[in-house]
């Protein structure tokens, strides 16, 4: 299988019921999941993984790449920052750790020097366009279509993109799923 990479996203924090509190037990179990799906994805031959470097799961998973690239050395981080001054209001804590995932990364690509009304939307869709697959702690629901996770999935969707489903309130995987398309046999 040639590699096509990997898309991390989610929700962002105050969406969760543990809001940024990740020693609860669900984000725990999320956290695991989201170990096992990369894992998997490993062993079919994905070794590129993207994230915008978001509080939350984007954060997760580049995080779990880095933990992981010291046992398979194969696996590249790339992050794709909307913004320079992205983490520049956020605690010091998530700025460090961001500072952290950067610096440690294969690549870092930014979208735009400044902040844009449409920073996020480019951001979203080089994400998308540049892998093949997307690793989503999200679930459907009407209050949430205006959080960038939301425009992500449903462009990777329209993209045909494979999406897997980790539900943010219990931690369960949904497989790749595909739309057919016009695209497709």
């Amino acid at each position: 299988m040639r590699n096509i990479g990997c898309t991390f996203t989610g929700h962002e924090p105050m969406r969760f019921r543990f809001g940024y509190d990740e020693e609860d037990e669900l984000c725990q179990q999320i956290k695991a999941a989201m170990k096992l799906q990369v894992l998997a994805l490993y062993d079919n031959g994905i070794t590129d993984f993207y994230t915008n470097c978001e509080p939350g799961a984007s954060m997760w998973g580049a995080e779990l790449i880095l933990y992981l690239i010291n046992h398979f050395p194969h696996l590249k981080l790339y992050c794709v920052i909307p913004y320079e001054e992205q983490a520049k209001k956020w605690t010091p804590q998530l700025r460090d750790r961001y500072y952290t995932i950067l610096e440690k990364s294969t690549y870092n690509y930014l979208i735009s020097t400044k902040f844009e009304k449409s920073c996020y939307l480019r951001c979203n869709e080089y994400l998308v366009n540049h892998t093949g697959l997307l690793l989503a702690v999200y679930k459907d629901q009407p209050l949430v279509l205006m959080e960038p996770a939301a425009h992500l999935v449903t462009y990777a969707r329209k993209q045909n993109k494979g999406v897997i489903l980790i539900d943010p309130d219990t931690a369960e995987v949904t497989p790749i799923t595909v739309k057919e398309g016009k695209n497709r046999p």
